[in-house]
């Protein structure tokens, strides 16, 4: 019984706490299933972005860890009377929403929805956090909500650059290493990514690529994730925590340096075999564990700092029993926040977070605007594409389309699951051939850009780009649902085989559709491209009014999914809210502070002339006590007045005097973190 009623105790002390969290949830399920449900499935498809599965779990502890802060910043704000019906922060968190929701409108127009999405999603819980709280709540908040930036994939022109930089670091340290301990292996860069080959006694010569995904780029990723998550769990002095990053960061690379060297080395003394069943074994995310390992022996043993935190470190004060007895919010004595207390949303909560959940519907039917647009009507059998060519449109002047090849050969390379060419041969002579590119894999992350193949990944290498680039920008295909596309333009040099100092205009975007893979239909994603070949650089202006006419009409021929509602008449009455709620909130800020400013100086001129000599004394011991110390408690603020006094203070004349400074905004309370428990202070 003395179990049920202790869960029981617990249930109605957190129930404000679940309410909230459980509607905010529902809030953003509303607006981001679609951008979740693609990021979770790229995490479990692309190691490049696995990282992406812990995020939310970190974030959740983060949160978990500041809920008595959370819950002490709102409570003190309650017990603080109300001035204005509508505060500062309630202003800027609605202007803050809406222009979470003008950016993800506006991130839905351009060729990285995802990302822009993701990022509105920040601002909106900025937005939400200030609507329904307080500004002391988001900073308690602030760092949890800045964490979730670690849900944005990362660029991958970055992730190439960095990648080949530490892929060629790891390479020459194994390679030196091996050549130490006497293992016959040479280093070359002839394929493009640096490749140690060891000469295997009783077999043909391995090579070794350390290309991107053995380059330790992924496990750094998600160990910047992680030290981030680290630095701010651990108790200690801000340099000791601080260090932890250049520490990490030399741990990684030197854990990889062994791990290649010792599969290069198995693979010498036990064979081919063996070694590549000890690379499989040594995936990636066992050496981010083992670095994470180390980095926490490190900061708990090097650095001493304190991982897990220990809550009886605060001890309570007599009053605080006291307190207990009659539910106040905090001891008037030490300031500890009574966690006992039950906290229940009031009126203007509701209303706030059902306002909220109405807006977040409205804007959901006004701007639904998915990720990537899904096309029902392009539905290839991948083990037979050459017979539905009938999903792709017919155009005039041109033949019915006809399937070229499956480029199997690229498929290996890419890892992608189909890559399928189609042409449009013209009619007329004077127009040109028309090839459609259709990759498909269950990762939009593998369907790599056509920038990423040709020039980014060489440039990260060391190497040239393999074209010359003529140009290369976003361009509108459709507005309802949006799809962009990016128009790339580039010329091949002389020796490129069979198209050599060719030009191809390329126009390619990302959606996605049911395949066909056997028995089963799955969605995949799929991104096409329409190319032209012209012989002439000067001659491709003129094509890209072809290929985006008829990239209009293959897009629309396969009908993706029509938003619900017009934009033009949601997106201008939100700007026009945006902008009236920016000036209203700029003016009440300007009101607010010259009316405080003005009350406080007044006061304290009345409070010069007016006040008993003990309220004179006990604001000076107050204002020299915070200067020396943050932690300005009744109990602390009692001791410095009895010092300067020499008298013995009464705890209920000193809690009258205190109450009396705040109510003339003399003084106010406050709140200050001590090991993730709020203490309630004052300050002049």
């Amino acid at each position: 019984m003395r179990v049920v009623r202790k869960l029981q105790e617990i249930a109605r002390n957190c129930s404000f706490t679940i309410i909230s969290i459980s509607l905010i949830t529902l809030t953003i399920l509303i607006l981001y299933w679609q951008d979740l449900s693609i990021l979770a499935n790229e995490a479990i498809q692309n190691e490049a972005v696995s990282h992406i599965i812990l995020v939310p779990f970190l974030a959740s502890f983060l949160i978990y860890r500041k809920g008595e802060l959370v819950k002490a910043s709102i409570a003190l704000e309650r017990l603080k009377e109300k001035t204005n019906r509508i505060s500062l922060s309630e202003i800027t968190g609605v202007a803050l929403c809406l222009s979470a929701f003008l950016l993800y409108w506006y991130g839905s127009f351009t060729f990285y929805p995802l990302e822009y999405h993701i990022a509105s999603l920040i601002i909106l819980l900025v937005g939400i956090t200030l609507t329904l709280f307080t500004i002391k709540t988001l900073m308690v908040l602030a760092f949890p909500i800045i964490f979730l930036i670690f849900l944005i994939p990362p660029p991958s022109n970055l992730t190439l650059t960095a990648g080949a930089a530490l892929g060629n670091l790891n390479a020459q340290a194994s390679y030196t290493l091996l050549k130490t301990i006497s293992v016959p292996v040479t280093l070359s860069w002839e394929y493009g990514p640096p490749t140690i080959t060891v000469d295997i006694p009783s077999d043909r010569p391995l090579p070794f690529a350390v290309d991107l995904s053995c380059s330790g780029i992924y496990s750094l990723i998600a160990f910047t994730m992680f030290a981030a998550f680290l630095i701010y769990v651990v108790r200690g002095s801000i340099k000791k925590r601080i260090a932890l990053i250049p520490l990490g960061f030399l741990m990684l690379p030197i854990l990889n340096t062994l791990r290649i060297s010792l599969i290069l080395f198995i693979a010498y003394r036990f064979g081919e075999q063996t070694a590549m069943t000890m690379f499989k074994t040594f995936s990636g995310w066992l050496l981010l564990s083992l670095g994470i390992l180390l980095l926490l022996l490190t900061a708990e043993k090097l650095l001493h700092l304190q991982i897990f935190g220990h809550e009886n470190k605060i001890p309570s004060c007599p009053k605080c029993n006291d307190a207990l007895k009659i539910n106040e919010l905090f001891c008037q004595r030490c300031g500890k926040f009574m966690r006992n207390h039950q906290l229940r949303p009031d009126k203007e909560f509701w209303m706030k977070i059902i306002g909220l959940l109405l807006a977040s519907y409205l804007v959901t039917f006004i701007i639904q605007a998915p990720v990537l647009a899904f096309a029902p009507k392009l539905a290839l059998t991948m083990g037979n594409p050459g017979g539905d060519i009938d999903v792709f449109p017919r155009i005039s002047d041109y033949h019915p389309i006809v399937f070229f090849e499956r480029d199997q050969r690229f498929e290996r390379i890419s890892g992608t699951d189909a890559s399928l060419y189609y042409i449009y041969f013209s009619r007329n002579i004077s127009n040109p051939d028309i090839y459609v590119h259709v990759g498909v894999d269950s990762s939009k992350t593998n369907l790599h850009s056509w920038e990423v193949c040709l020039v980014t990944w060489q440039t990260a290498q060391g190497y040239p780009p393999i074209v010359n680039v003529l140009e290369s920008r976003d361009i509108q295909i459709m507005q309802n649902p949006p799809i962009a596309a990016k128009y790339f333009v580039f010329q091949y040099p002389p020796d490129y085989p069979t198209l050599g100092n060719r030009t191809q205009v390329t126009l390619y975007w990302y959606l996605r559709a049911p395949f066909k893979t056997g028995p089963t239909i799955e969605t995949k994603f799929a991104r096409i491209s329409l190319i032209i070949f012209a012989e002439n650089p000067n001659d491709y202006p003129k094509f890209e009014r072809k290929l985006l006419a008829i990239g209009q009409s293959i897009a629309e021929y396969w009908e993706p999914l029509k938003t619900q509602s017009s934009f033009s008449l949601g997106i201008p009455t939100m700007q026009l809210l945006l902008g009236s709620a920016i000036l209203f909130a700029v003016i009440v800020q300007t009101t607010e502070y010259t009316k405080e400013w003005r009350r406080k100086t007044t006061n304290l001129k009345i409070f010069e002339r007016l006040a008993p000599p003990e309220e004179k004394q006990l604001y000076q011991t107050i204002k020299k006590l915070s200067q020396k110390t943050k932690k300005t408690t009744a109990q602390n603020i009692a001791s410095d007045f009895e010092e300067a006094t020499d008298k013995t203070a009464k705890p209920t004349e000193l809690n009258n005097m205190i109450n009396n400074l705040e109510k003339h905004g003399i003084i106010k309370a406050d709140i200050i973190n001590i090991l993730d428990q709020p203490i309630m202070i004052w300050k002049p």
